[in-house]
Parts: structure tokens; C-alpha cells; sequence
């Protein structure tokens, strides 16, 4: 299938995925062109459509993604880490002085490499993954022409031009790294710490890449608008991801879809946040863990389990760990206790609230009866969340009526069963993808097939 290719890239605090979508693909949808990218179909990802966001320094070798995660658990006794909350860094409030700063020493135990470094590093990673899955996708191989995009939170949405520009930088750098070095980032065995510190010494400065941006919660509220059987004038999206929890709203005319800027908030606490929650739980719980060494044991597990123990006390209630013989059960109860999540809750329930009468407001001067609420993200499916939507939806008028994080479309035959089950976590880079032009926060340059680069810099392997 050829014609004008849109990619959008969402890399996110825990995993990092992309999709494409033909450029009209908003006017004329058809669930069979949405191509999510198989980005770890190259390594030992349980799922290929998620590639770890994680780079580690194992000796003199540079180690991403999986390959990461496995080796800085394997050392986490040394008191050694992996880079892994990339937006933690992108989304610090003096952008450059955070990327120009020195990596930690758990981090870099050489002291070579700036925090800039580190994060080009990932990204070249990154691309160099996204070509080896486009290569290997019959269909998006033959576009004309692929656009790239990137979805973020809206972490200063008054202020987009600069850090826009600076995310275009670093992904620039990170291609022309990623043509330096091409394959070998895809590599277990990973890259030299020399080679790379010579290579980065001595590179010349290289154009940035031109992409657009999405917030990610306008991305949500794309992906979740399109296809309905029966599309509503408007719709609000809370998105609760690892690093961030991302609320926003679009409205709907005859011609077009337009995003309520005054209902976007993103707040800084979201997964993660609920992960060290249910970890300290399971210290208190563990009065047989009394030294250091037995509570960071117990931590390291709870860190390796926690995906699944989350998921399940979410749709349980409850969930069992078993660590060194000995069994904990942790329950939403003990998590609703904690002090510091009730008032993250707090204030999760008054961004909502916020966002909410905007969008209300909106739909009663278009004398529209109906607003849909959606959540999406690894904390779609948190009783929290929930009970948000519940204890709003009918205190006042339009009323609120609650739709599935998983749309219908993406059950369709022509995915044969594989999307829907993994949707929530590449809902982002899709609806990135499908967004047309008028949702992005800032614009790129449409570049030539198969390159992402503009005439200026290195092409794509």
C-alpha cells in the first residue's frame, strides 16, 4: 500500500511503542491500515510491541531494553540502575540544566556521560528498532513518503516551542548515532563504552529531526473518538500511564474534532507512583523483613512481580507474593490507607473535576445532552479510576456515559485477535498516528519514505 505514511512514536516511561497510519486515515478510517510496529520483535520482549525503556552500563558495554532490565537486576545488590524514567529527565522544569547534567554514579559508573547522552542513546536505540520493524511490515515499507511524530504529556503546554525543539535535537542526534552505528544497538552483547564515548566526542552536530508533536491524552482522545458507531459531540480521556496521568478533552462538529485545551492537566504522579505504594505495603506487612539487606530483597521482587500484582488487586481486590518461603497478601484496602495516596486521589478527583466542568460547559452552549468518558493506560482498569467516573456520571447535566478503554474497532478480523488484548499500551502511538494535523501541539516536516531524516541528515540504514 503506498501514499503519505504517518508514524508516531510514544516513548514511554516503562515501554516504548509505535504505529503508522496513512495520512488520511482520520477522514477515511479503516481499522486494516492501522499498523502498530513490532519494536521488540528483535529481542526477548514477551510482547514485540513493546520495546523496555532502558538503557544500563554493564562493565565497558552499553546494554538496551530487555537485555537492560536483565542485568541491572542481576546487580542490584551493587547498588547499580538502569536509566529507565526517560521522561522524568524531558520532563524536569529546566529542561536543558537536567539533560546536561552528570549521570549518577549508579548510573555511569565511568562518569562519562551526561544525562543527554544517555537519553540519545535510548532513542537511537529506539529508531534503529523502528526501521528494523518497518523493514520487516510489507505494507508501511511501500508509503511514498512517513512523517514521524512523538507523543508527550503536556507537561508545559504553554511553553511547547522550546522543549519541542530541544526532543527534535535529541532525536536528530540520535539518528545520525543510530546511522554511525546501525545494527549493533540491536545487539544483546550491546555497544562499547569507549567506542561510543569517542564517537559522541568527535560528532559533528547534527540538524534536528523533524517530527511533530502530540500530547499524549489528545492522542488518547483521537484514538478513542474514531471508528464509533455512534460518535457524540464530546468526550473526556483520562490517561494514567507509568510517569504521568494525562486528562484531556476533544469536542466534535459536523467537520472536525477540537480539543478543549482548557480541560488539559497532566499531573506528575501516576503508575509508578502506585507501584512504591503497594512495595511499601509489603514492607509493613513484612515485620519478618527487619535489616536492609532482607527489605531490598523484598523490594527487587515486588519491582520484578509488580505489573501482575497490581493487575490483579485491581480486578481482585487482593493479591498473594511469595518471597523466600514466606507469603504476603496485599489488598486495595492497604493501599487506600496510605496517606500519600489518598491525597494523590484528592487530587486526581479535582484535575478531573476541573476538566469536567470545562467540557461541560462546552457541550450546554451547544445545548448537547451526552459527554463520554474514557480511561486508558496501565490504570484504566484501577477501582479508583472507576469510581471517579461512577461518582460523577450523573451528579448534573449533560450526563456522562462511561465507554471501554478498548474500542470495538479494535476487535475487527483483520487483527486476527492480536490487538485488542495489548491495545491500552499502544493506544498513544495509534492514536498519535490517526490524529489529523489540527490536534498536534507543534508540527514537523513530512520527510522521504523510509528515512524520517530532512535532505540534510543521514538516512535510516
Amino acid at each position: 500500500m503506498s501514499g503519505d505514511w504517518t508514524l508516531c512514536i510514544d516513548f514511554g516511561t516503562a515501554y516504548s511503542k509505535a504505529a503508522a497510519a496513512p495520512v488520511d486515515a482520520w477522514a477515511r478510517f479503516n481499522p486494516s491500515t492501522v499498523r502498530p510496529l513490532m519494536l521488540g520483535a528483535h529481542s526477548e520482549q514477551s510482547n514485540a510491541f513493546l520495546l523496555d525503556s532502558a538503557v544500563f552500563i554493564d562493565g565497558d558495554r552499553i546494554v538496551f531494553g530487555r537485555e537492560a532490565i536483565h542485568r541491572a537486576n542481576a546487580q542490584s545488590k551493587g547498588k547499580r540502575l538502569a536509566l529507565k524514567s526517560f521522561k522524568t529527565v524531558l520532563g524536569a522544569p529546566d529542561l536543558e540544566r537536567a539533560l546536561n547534567a552528570n549521570a549518577p554514579a549508579s548510573i555511569d559508573p565511568h562518569r562519562v556521560f551526561q544525562m543527554r547522552d544517555l537519553v540519545v542513546l535510548y532513542l537511537a536505540y529506539l529508531l534503529e528498532a523502528a526501521r528494523h520493524a518497518i523493514s520487516q511490515d510489507y505494507i508501511i515499507a511501500q508509503a511514498s513518503s512517513l512523517s514521524y511524530r512523538y507523543a508527550a504529556p503536556a507537561w508545559r503546554p504553554d511553553d511547547v516551542a522550546a522543549p519541542h525543539i530541544t526532543v527534535r535535537q535529541l532525536f536528530g542526534d540520535a539518528d545520525a548515532l543510530r546511522a554511525s552505528v546501525g545494527a549493533d544497538l540491536l545487539s544483546p552483547g550491546g555497544l562499547s563504552v569507549q567506542a561510543v564515548s569517542d564517537l559522541m566526542s568527535n560528532a559533528s552536530a547534527a540538524r534536528p529531526l523533524d517530527m511533530g508533536l502530540v500530547f499524549e491524552a489528545t492522542a488518547a482522545a483521537a484514538y478513542t473518538s474514531i471508528g464509533l458507531e455512534d460518535r457524540v459531540s464530546h468526550l473526556i480521556v483520562v490517561d494514567m500511564g507509568a510517569g504521568t496521568t494525562d486528562i484531556a478533552a476533544l469536542e466534535h462538529t459536523a467537520a472536525a474534532a477540537n480539543e478543549l485545551t482548557e480541560a488539559r492537566v497532566t499531573l506528575k504522579q501516576a503508575g509508578d507512583f502506585i507501584d512504591s505504594v503497594i512495595a511499601s505495603a509489603a514492607l509493613k506487612a513484612a515485620t519478618w523483613a527487619r535489616d536492609t539487606d532482607a527489605q531490598s530483597a523484598l523490594w527487587l521482587t515486588m519491582m520484578r512481580q509488580m505489573r501482575e500484582i497490581k493487575e490483579t488487586i485491581f480486578a481482585e481486590g487482593a493479591a498473594t507474593l511469595r518471597h523466600e518461603g514466606r507469603t504476603i497478601t496485599l489488598s486495595m484496602r492497604d493501599i487506600e490507607r496510605d496517606a500519600d495516596f489518598r491525597d494523590f486521589v484528592k487530587v486526581l478527583q479535582q484535575a478531573y473535576d476541573h476538566s469536567l466542568s470545562v467540557v461541560r460547559r462546552d457541550a450546554k452552549a451547544r445545548r448537547r445532552s451526552r459527554i463520554d468518558a474514557v480511561a486508558v493506560g496501565g490504570g484504566a482498569g484501577a477501582p479508583f479510576v472507576q469510581e471517579l467516573f461512577r461518582a460523577r456520571s450523573s451528579r448534573a447535566s449533560p450526563s456522562v456515559a462511561v465507554r471501554p478503554a478498548t474500542p470495538n474497532w479494535a476487535y475487527a478480523s483483520e487483527f486476527k485477535g492480536n490487538l485488542a488484548p495489548v491495545f491500552p499500551q499502544l493506544a498513544i502511538s495509534i492514536g498519535g498516528a490517526l490524529a489529523p494535523d489540527a490536534m498536534l501541539a507543534a508540527f514537523g516536516e513530512i520527510s522521504p519514505a523510509g528515512t524520517g531524516q530532512s535532505d540534510n541528515q543521514p538516512a535510516r540504514g
